[in-house]
């Protein structure tokens, strides 16, 4: 079970200088640690990578169809409809791109592939 740590009372995390830290004197996965100030401060936090959907934005463009880099970071299903599409008008390498962003969503757990 994670915890948020706003939740934990302020002595009991111990971040030190170190990638490790404790709470409550017991150490915790390196894994599981918060996000510091510099990944908090990212401009855009997604599933896949905001340089690849540039890349099928383009693709898509020279297709004729339209596609919002930004609502394909929080829409899951117009992504699945983007990539269903970009899969099934585009080139080899229109195609390669598009598998390898639905892997991306999948990985990252967003399981776009299930929608109703």
């Amino acid at each position: 079970m994670i915890i948020p740590l706003h939740l934990l009372p302020e002595d009991a995390i111990d971040f030190g200088d170190s990638p490790a830290y404790t709470v409550g004197g017991k150490a915790v996965d390196p894994q599981l640690r918060p996000a510091r100030e510099v990944e908090l401060a990212l401009p855009v936090a997604g599933p896949v990578g905001v340089e690849e959907l540039m890349t099928l934005q383009a693709g898509l463009l020279a297709l004729g169809q339209e596609l919002s880099v930004p609502r394909m970071l929080y829409d899951r299903l117009y992504a699945s409809d983007r990539l269903a599409y970009a899969y099934a008008h585009g080139d080899a390498s229109l195609r390669e791109l598009s598998l390898q962003l639905y892997d991306g969503y999948e990985r990252a757990g967003e399981w776009i592939g299930l929608i109703h």
